[in-house]
C-alpha cells in the first residue's frame, strides 16, 4: 500500500511540473528546463537520500544505472515534451507504462496477479483516453515530430524503470536517489552544449532574472519531488503496478493544460480521467 499511495502523490506532482515545464518551453530550450531540474535535485536529493537512509557505499555499483536513468526517462522525455502540442505529445508519451510491463516481466520477471491485470488495462486505457486530441494533422506531426520522439522517449522510459528496479531491489531506492543526484548534474550539461548553450551563461541569466525563469524553476522542482516519489514506491512495489499509476499524471496534465495552456478539454477526456481513477482504485484494493 506504500508504494500505491507514493505513486499516486507522485502522479500528482508530475503533472503539475509537466505542465509548468511545458509552459517554460516558450521561452528557452527544454535543456534548460532540465539543467535547472539537475541542479534542484542535486541540492535536495542528495541530502535527502542520505538523511533517508542511502549511502555511498553501493555508488559505483547503483551509479551507471542512474546514468542510464537519466539520459532515457528524463533528458529524452524533456525533449520529448518540448514536441508538438502538449495533448499529442502526452497521450504517446503515456504509453511507457505498456513497455514497462513488457521489460519487467523479462528483465525483472515480475507477475501481475489475475485480479489485478483488468484494472492496470483500465488504468492504461484511461489514460490514453484522457490524452486523445480530437484530431491530428500530418503537416504538425511532419513539422514538430509529434510522433517520433514520444515513442522514443515512451520505449525508453520503460526499459529505464525496469532496469532502475532491478537496482533498486538489490541496493535500495535512497541509494538510487543518491546516484541519481550525481547523474543528472553533468547528462544535463551535455543536454546544454548538444543545444550550443553555455551553463555559465545561463547560470547567470537565472541569477540575474529568476522570475522570468519561474515556470522552468518550479516544473524542475516538482520533476525531482515526483521522480523521487516514483522510486520509493518502486521500493515498495513492482515497476508493473507503479508505472500505470504514475502515469495516469497524464489525465491531471489534460486539464492543467486545459486551465492554463489553453488546449481544450472534451468529453472523451473526462471518461479517460474517470476511468483512470477506477482502475488505480481497482489496482489499490487488489494488490
Amino acid at each position: 500500500m506504500t508504494g500505491i499511495i507514493a505513486a499516486i502523490y507522485a502522479s500528482f506532482i508530475l503533472a503539475i511540473g509537466e505542465t509548468s515545464l511545458k509552459k517554460s518551453f516558450r521561452d528557452f530550450e527544454p535543456s534548460v528546463g532540465y539543467f535547472v531540474s539537475a541542479v534542484a535535485g542535486l541540492i535536495l536529493l542528495l541530502p535527502a537520500g542520505l538523511i533517508l537512509g542511502g549511502s555511498f557505499s553501493n555508488l559505483a555499483q547503483v551509479l551507471p544505472y542512474a546514468i542510464m536513468s537519466a539520459v532515457l526517462s528524463e533528458a529524452l522525455y524533456f525533449y520529448a515534451l518540448s514536441k508538438g502540442q502538449l495533448s499529442i505529445t502526452a497521450i504517446l508519451l503515456s504509453t511507457y507504462p505498456v513497455y514497462t510491463i513488457f521489460f519487467s516481466h523479462i528483465i525483472n520477471d515480475e507477475r501481475i496477479a489475475a485480479e489485478a491485470w483488468p484494472f492496470v488495462g483500465i488504468t492504461i486505457f484511461g489514460t490514453l483516453l484522457s490524452y486523445l486530441p480530437s484530431k491530428l494533422t500530418r503537416r504538425e506531426l511532419v513539422l514538430s515530430q509529434a510522433l517520433v520522439w514520444p515513442i522514443i522517449a515512451a520505449i525508453a522510459a520503460g526499459l529505464a524503470d525496469t532496469v532502475a528496479k532491478s537496482i533498486i531491489n538489490q541496493t535500495s531506492a535512497y541509494d538510487f536517489l543518491i546516484a541519481l543526484a550525481i547523474a543528472q548534474v553533468p547528462i544535463s550539461l551535455i543536454y546544454l552544449r548538444l543545444e550550443k548553450l553555455r551553463p555559465g551563461t545561463e547560470i547567470q541569466k537565472i541569477l540575474k532574472a529568476p522570475q522570468y525563469y519561474f515556470h522552468a524553476l518550479s516544473g524542475g522542482l516538482m520533476a525531482i519531488i515526483g521522480t523521487s516519489l516514483l522510486w520509493v514506491a518502486f521500493n515498495y512495489s513492482d515497476a508493473s503496478i507503479i508505472s500505470p499509476i504514475v502515469a495516469t499524471s497524464g489525465g491531471i496534465i489534460v486539464l492543467l493544460a486545459a486551465l492554463f495552456l489553453d488546449e481544450r478539454l472534451r468529453l472523451r477526456n473526462g471518461v479517460g480521467v474517470a476511468l483512470m481513477l477506477a482502475g488505480v482504485i481497482g489496482i489499490t484494493f487488489t494488490t
